[in-house]
């Protein structure tokens, strides 16, 4: 059984719930600290952590659905919905979604991998859908600066998924009590 077949059960609505909770006061936290580092476009990408570890613990279905929800509220709080910098942000979240959804699938690099390969995405996203807006390509030029800062920020988003989910799968969900099930079988 994958994480994302089957019904969602009272429990795993009850975590998906505190973990978008979770998410969007990370997300308010980044915005409020903003001034600390005054670099356009960077973020720590601490919301990410989170999507990181639904995508571990739920599957793509499941994190496609949490992923489109935290977008949309963080739209409806923060940015607006439809404005430019609303749409530059989907366009990062969903390449860095497909991205790090077939590296999990494939299991092509642990969660650390998949934070900076989240953040390498992401920052290319943005800048695919800021050069569309902006109809101009020289926007491009940014790309080394925030490859620059998501590569650090990926390694600590990957690292904070990775603790959490370790202490996660020690038998607190689903996926842990099963892992727990066949290994006493």
């Amino acid at each position: 059984m994958t994480p994302s077949s089957g019904k969602l059960t009272t429990r795993d609505i009850t975590q998906l719930g505190v973990l978008l909770a979770a998410a969007i006061a990370l997300r308010l936290v980044e915005m409020a600290s903003g001034y600390l580092l005054p670099i356009p476009g960077f973020r720590l990408g601490l919301a990410n952590c989170v999507t990181i570890i639904v995508l571990y613990l739920y599957g793509t279905k499941r994190g496609a659905l949490f992923l489109a929800t935290r977008i949309l509220i963080t739209g409806l709080l923060f940015t607006g919905l439809f404005t430019p910098g609303f749409l530059i942000g989907l366009g990062g979240a969903v390449l860095s979604f497909l991205a790090m959804d077939a590296a999990i699938r494939r299991n092509w690099f642990s969660a650390v991998g998949v934070g900076v390969l989240g953040a390498f995405t992401h920052n290319c996203g943005q800048l695919i859908v800021a050069m569309f807006l902006m109809r101009t390509t020289a926007i491009i030029t940014y790309l080394p600066v925030l490859i620059a800062i998501g590569i650090p920020t990926g390694l600590f988003t990957g690292t904070l998924a990775g603790i959490f989910l370790k202490r996660v799968s020690k038998g607190g969900t689903r996926r842990g009590r099963s892992k727990k099930r066949r290994s006493t079988r």
